[in-house]
C-alpha cells in the first residue's frame, strides 16, 4: 500500500525513513518499486522525500530522485538529504515566498551549492541524480525540476480529464539545452542504441541521456547544467492532484494515460492510487522485456544454418540472455488537494 503522510509525529528519523513523516490531512501518498538489471548495483538508485510538518503550516515538500551510475543510489540519497536539511532550516524564510522569482533564486542556488559538494568527490565522475520537486504554499504550487522526471496535474473541466505538464523533460535533443551543450564543447547524438546522449567532442563518453543533473562531473564539462526549471501554478477548484514520478513511470506511461489511469483509480480509495500505478508501469516493463526476449531468440534461431547449431546456441544459453530488457526503478508520488473530490 502506499504510504501516506497522517497518523503519527515522529521524531530523529534517518533520512532514508523521512518519507513516512506523518502529517494529518495531507493527502500524499507514495511508492518505489525497485527495478531489474543484469547489474543488480544500478537498482534500487530511487530516493523520494516529503516534508510537511517540520515546513509549518500550509506548507508542502515532495520529491522524487532518480539516481544513475555505479554510485547513483549514494547520489540521489545525498540530493534527498542536501534539500531536506536545507528546507526544514530555511522553513521561516520559505514561509514567506510569495513570488516565482522568490523560489527560483532558492532553489537554483540551494542546486548550485549541492554540486559543489558532489564536485569534491571522486565518486560522483559518472555517477548522478535527476530531481522532480513540488514545494506548496497555501494556493501556490511549484515545480521543480532536474533531469527527466516529470510532475503533472491532474484537473477535471466539466466531465473532461485534463493532464497539465508541470516539467519538461531535460532532453539533450531539446532545442535550448542542445545550443548550451554545444556551446560548451559538448556534443549530442545517438551512436549509443539510438537515444540522444551528450559525449565530449571526438570522445567515446560520458554517453548521458539526460541534459541536466547533479553529481555527473565529466557531463558537466560538456555542458550539463545543475540548475533546475521552477513552474509556477495556482491551485484551483478544478484541480484534483498533482502527480510526480522518475522516468520508470513515464517511459511507459504518456501524461494523459498517467491522469486518466489516476482519476479511473481514485473514486475506489486514493490512498491505493500511487501503488497500482507504480504496479502497472512494473507489468509493462515486465511484458515489454518478454516480448523482447522471444524476439531475440527467434532471431538467433533464424540465423542458425541447421539443427544441431540451433541446439549448441540453446545449451550455451546465449538467447535467453541476450537482449533482456533492464527494467527501471519506479517512484511515484501523488498529492490530493481534496480527499472528497
Amino acid at each position: 500500500m502506499g504510504n501516506q503522510v497522517g497518523k503519527k509525529n515522529q521524531k530523529s528519523k534517518k533520512p532514508e525513513e523521512e518519507e513516512k513523516e506523518d502529517s494529518s490531512n495531507a493527502l500524499i501518498f507514495s511508492e518505489c518499486i525497485n527495478g531489474k538489471k543484469k547489474n543488480k548495483e544500478l537498482c534500487g538508485q530511487d530516493a523520494h522525500d516529503i516534508i510537511t510538518k517540520e515546513l509549518g503550516e500550509n506548507i508542502k515538500f515532495f520529491g522524487v530522485y532518480d539516481g544513475h551510475g555505479l554510485k547513483g543510489r549514494e547520489a540521489s540519497m545525498m540530493l534527498k538529504y542536501e534539500i531536506r536539511k536545507r528546507l526544514i532550516n530555511d522553513k521561516k524564510k520559505i514561509a514567506k515566498f510569495i513570488r516565482k522569482e522568490q523560489v527560483e533564486k532558492y532553489f537554483k542556488d540551494a542546486f548550485k551549492s549541492i554540486q559543489k559538494k558532489y564536485e569534491k568527490s571522486n565518486d560522483y565522475e559518472l555517477s548522478g541524480s535527476c530531481a522532480i520537486c513540488v514545494l506548496i504554499i497555501e494556493y501556490k504550487m511549484y515545480s521543480i525540476n532536474l533531469g527527466d522526471s516529470r510532475a503533472v496535474l491532474g484537473s477535471k473541466k466539466s466531465t473532461k480529464k485534463v493532464a497539465l505538464e508541470m516539467s519538461i523533460d531535460h532532453k539533450p535533443s531539446r532545442d535550448d539545452e542542445l545550443r548550451r551543450i554545444n556551446e560548451r564543447g559538448g556534443e549530442v547524438n545517438e551512436k549509443q542504441g539510438g537515444v540522444s546522449r551528450i559525449f565530449k567532442k571526438n570522445e567515446d563518453g560520458p554517453g548521458l541521456a539526460v541534459s541536466r543533473t547533479v553529481g555527473d562531473i565529466v557531463a558537466h564539462d560538456c555542458g550539463v547544467s545543475s540548475e533546475p526549471e521552477i513552474i509556477e501554478k495556482e491551485i484551483e477548484p478544478d484541480d484534483a492532484y498533482v502527480v510526480i514520478g522518475s522516468d520508470g513511470v513515464w517511459d511507459l506511461m504518456s501524461s494523459p494515460e498517467v491522469i486518466g489511469f489516476i482519476f479511473d483509480k481514485m473514486e475506489t480509495k486514493k490512498e491505493f492510487a500511487a501503488k497500482m500505478l507504480a504496479e502497472e508501469c512494473r507489468n509493462r516493463w515486465e511484458v515489454i522485456n518478454l516480448y523482447k526476449q522471444k524476439y531475440m531468440l527467434e532471431l538467433a534461431q533464424s540465423r542458425e544454418n541447421n539443427i544441431e547449431a540451433s541446439n549448441n546456441a540453446r545449451n550455451k544459453n546465449l538467447d535467453t540472455n541476450q537482449g533482456a530488457l533492464d527494467i527501471d526503478d519506479i517512484t511515484v508520488v501523488i498529492h490530493f488537494f481534496n480527499y472528497d473530490y
